[in-house]
């Protein structure tokens, strides 16, 4: 029996398609404007949402369903699970997933660490609950960068067939101070519009993995 899940950074693949991952949300400014620019462009992403926020934003989370995104488990309450019980840990998830089956999600629902940490305390209650455990191979660092210019110079450089791109839609910094997205939110409007001249197709998560 394997003790440790499934770790996802990028997938192997020569097709070129890639994944948008957005963290901590959603918000009801930034997500909304998010939302939008996918609508437009005809762009599907995959969310990771904490429950508390599910809570307060539940018909964002509808929204995201309806028009074919992909939600992830990103805690309930975004604290730091290095620091906490494998049986805290386990209750974090469970209540988030259901949150998100109670609004309509199906199959799989995959999880991403709040600050991408975890040891194997975590790392044991994944494997229990066999999830996938999504990562990424190219970190924006947009919750601390004010220049649009700057986070679309990080994915370029680092941008390959399978990659899976970190942003943020929450209006909270690490320190939880409110802060604005209006970085991310212009740096996405350009990848979504250059990317595609380059023969880059977005794709959610599990569309990713099961290409």
């Amino acid at each position: 029996m394997l003790l440790f899940p499934k770790f996802v950074f990028k997938v192997k693949t020569e097709k070129k398609i890639i994944a948008l991952t957005f963290d901590d949300g959603p918000h009801p400014e930034f997500t909304e404007e998010l939302l939008d620019i996918f609508k437009e462009k005809n762009v599907k992403a995959t969310f990771f949402v904490t429950g508390t926020n599910i809570e307060s934003q539940k018909h964002l989370i509808l929204r995201m369903i309806n028009e074919g995104h992909e939600l992830g488990n990103h805690s309930y309450s975004h604290k730091n699970l290095i620091f906490r019980s494998p049986g805290k840990i386990r209750d974090e998830i469970l209540k988030t997933d259901k949150l998100l089956r109670e609004l309509g999600v199906k199959g799989a629902i995959h999880f991403r660490p709040p600050f991408g940490r975890i040891l194997l305390s975590a790392c044991f209650v994944m494997q229990s609950l066999k999830k996938k455990v999504i990562m990424w191979n190219i970190p924006t660092k947009d919750f601390k960068e004010p220049y649009p210019e700057v986070i679309i110079s990080r994915i370029y450089n680092r941008l390959k067939p399978g990659s899976i791109i970190v942003l943020h839609d929450s209006g909270l910094s690490r320190n939880g101070k409110n802060i604005d997205r209006k970085a991310t939110i212009a740096a996405v409007k350009e990848i979504v519009q250059e990317l595609p001249k380059r023969g880059y197709q977005f794709k959610t998560i599990s569309e990713l993995i099961n290409n």
